[in-house]
């Protein structure tokens, strides 16, 4: 399962709002495809939730539900890369 450019899209126009009343629920997505439940994270809707993603569940797969009140404003699919590595201090003190 892949995450497309239209999903991207959708996504990112919803970040750019940032409506703090959309909740975000969030599941792995195994190496299968399929979904693993229950939801690994709901999160507020906010401009930096992909990073805060990546940074504190790792890269992969997932499944993405944005919910305002009870109507579902978003699902998709996204895949993300690993989170950057530390850089190790090679400089000699």
């Amino acid at each position: 399962m892949d995450s497309d450019t239209k999903t991207w899209d959708r996504l990112y126009h919803l970040l750019a709002v940032e409506n703090s009343d959309q909740l975000v629920y969030g599941y792995r997505v195994d190496s299968t495809g399929n979904v693993r439940k229950p939801y690994l994270f709901c999160l507020m809707m906010h401009e930096d939730l992909i990073e805060n993603i990546r940074d504190k569940y790792g890269g992969g797969e997932y499944r993405l539900l944005i919910r305002q009140g009870r109507k579902m404003v978003f699902s998709g699919f996204i895949c993300l890369a690993p989170p950057p590595s530390p850089r190790r201090n090679t400089a000699w003190t």
